[in-house]
């Protein structure tokens, strides 16, 4: 049997691209196409594993590379926000070379395969999409500044966000700072009261430009900037309600 070994580096990339996109998509990890390209590039040294005879060897170096790729695409945040990028991977991985090898026991061609191969992981991305229901409130949201310089981050709606400024009646989205760094430097903040169950204080705000959120837009709103990590999976940035309100095209 002759093996083309370009027409395996190629197929293999292909594929590592389909499954960082399937995550990206389902997971709403808002990462860019171009990092998705070049992160699917390290999939590549997957090909050694077939100089690996060990089975156990071959598994090791196979859950260690998976581990990096994902990693390197979505960055590394906290464990549970990596473990569920993996585990996706994974899940993704399985689905598609399950389908690929019943096609190919039953005589279908590599060039079909490939053409169902995204199919398949749409209907992977709807189906997970429906189970995974908290996910549908979690959002692609970029923030851009009045330097002209934005952050693309993971939003997630939270219901019981209420925060207003009570001189602008705007209301308040709420960032992780360190996403702030060498982007825009605060100066001159707004602090607006808060008050919650347990805790009242002062939140420091910023006036950004303007933020989207889906392919939509508004400018009715000031940024709170949170000094503490938000305890929510991959999120960096927390919505309010009346900010998905305002938002128009």
């Amino acid at each position: 049997m002759i093996v083309y070994l370009d027409l395996v580096i190629l197929i293999n990339y292909f594929f590592d691209c389909l499954l960082l996109m399937v995550v990206n998509i389902t997971l709403k990890r808002n990462m860019s196409f171009k990092r998705i390209l070049l992160s699917s590039l390290l999939g590549e040294l997957s090909l050694l594993g077939l100089f690996i005879n060990n089975i156990y060897l071959m598994f090791i170096f196979k859950s260690l590379l998976a581990l990096l790729l994902v990693i390197i695409c979505f960055k590394f945040k906290d464990i549970l926000y990596t473990i569920n990028n993996l585990i996706y991977f994974y899940m993704a991985s399985i689905i598609l070379g399950g389908f690929t090898y019943y096609l190919k026991l039953n005589g279908i061609n590599y060039l079909l395969i490939i053409s169902i191969s995204p199919l398949i992981l749409y209907l992977f991305c709807l189906q997970a999409k429906l189970l995974k229901t908290n996910y549908k409130d979690y959002y692609n949201v970029t923030i851009y500044f009045k330097n002209s310089k934005s952050v693309k981050v993971s939003g997630y709606l939270d219901t019981g966000n209420k925060l207003k400024d009570p001189v602008t009646g705007k209301c308040i989205v709420l960032l992780d700072r360190r996403l702030l760094k060498g982007v825009v430097s605060i100066r001159s903040p707004i602090y607006v009261p808060y008050h919650s169950l347990n805790n009242r204080g002062l939140v420091k705000c910023i006036r950004p430009n303007k933020i989207e959120i889906e392919n939509k837009f508004s400018d009715n709103f000031l940024l709170g900037i949170m000094d503490d990590k938000i305890g929510i999976n991959g999120v960096e940035c927390i919505l309010n309600l009346e900010i998905m309100e305002s938002l128009h095209v």
